[in-house]
């Protein structure tokens, strides 16, 4: 089974079994990712928000199925990166919480796979509501590594939490990317999962904020054909998107959504 970094790192942290499969046995598509990359002419970024509903998930859910609705920011050295945001998954702490939860971790070329820190925190999320994810650079350590925070607010009650923090060598945030991911058995025909991204920000040194300048739809799965994975526009200023498994797909890989 081939799978790149974070991919890799996607299952580790949500504290899954790895899958096996049998050389010779048939294997039943699965819609994997998709995938919107946020890039900026901004420099010595230090903080990244996004907006995020879940409109449609399955009724009946597998437990030992992996969804993951996420930011991931990329830091400028040392291959260090980080992703947070709400799961359907199988780790431990999610069980008696009917497997909903928040994960936030990453690695580096440095620390390998999760070794940047892994949070993985009881979270009872609900579709059809907007959630603001926060990701903030806190002040330098003592073993001189600086601290990034990931929180989630509840747009409907206001209520603002804290899901852990990770730890770079870098100073700023180079690029990010926001993904749906699927596995353990979800198929590409699998009961429509669909979730919205809107109003992404960014922080730097520059006083005030700042959208985006270009988000380049990506996929990263094997249904190439009828159901498939899509994504597209909804709005332009701010921003306002969407991700879709169960569809046919309009949107080619390494299309700009604008910008």
């Amino acid at each position: 089974m081939n799978l790149n970094r974070r991919e890799f790192a996607s299952l580790l942290l949500a504290g899954g079994a790895f899958p096996s499969f049998a050389a010779s046995a048939p294997q039943t598509p699965e819609p994997k990712s998709i995938h919107t990359w946020l890039d900026s002419d901004k420099k010595q970024i230090y903080a990244y928000d996004i907006e995020v509903k879940i409109t449609d998930f399955p009724r009946n859910a597998d437990k030992r199925w992996l969804y993951y609705f996420s930011l991931q920011v990329n830091f400028t050295e040392y291959d260090e990166w980080s992703h947070g945001g709400i799961q359907w998954a199988g780790a431990k702490e999610f069980r008696e919480n009917n497997n909903k939860g928040i994960n936030w971790g990453g690695g580096s070329n440095w620390s390998g796979y999760g070794g940047l820190g892994v949070n993985n925190t009881p979270f009872t999320w609900e579709t059809g509501r907007w959630y603001r994810y926060r990701v903030w650079r806190l002040s330098k350590a003592a073993d001189g590594l600086w601290r990034w925070l990931f929180a989630v607010k509840d747009l409907r009650t206001g209520e603002d939490k804290r899901y852990g923090t990770i730890r770079t060598r870098s100073d700023w945030i180079k690029n990010a990317v926001v993904f749906t991911e699927t596995g353990y058995g979800v198929k590409c025909d699998t009961d429509r999962t669909r979730v919205e991204w809107r109003n992404p920000i960014i922080r730097c040194t520059t006083p005030g904020e700042f959208t985006p300048n270009r988000g380049t739809a990506n996929y990263n799965g094997t249904c190439g054909g009828n159901p498939s994975t899509d994504q597209g526009i909804i709005a332009g200023n701010p921003p306002h998107w969407f991700h879709s498994t169960n569809v046919r797909r309009q949107i080619k890989p390494e299309t700009r959504l604008w910008g």
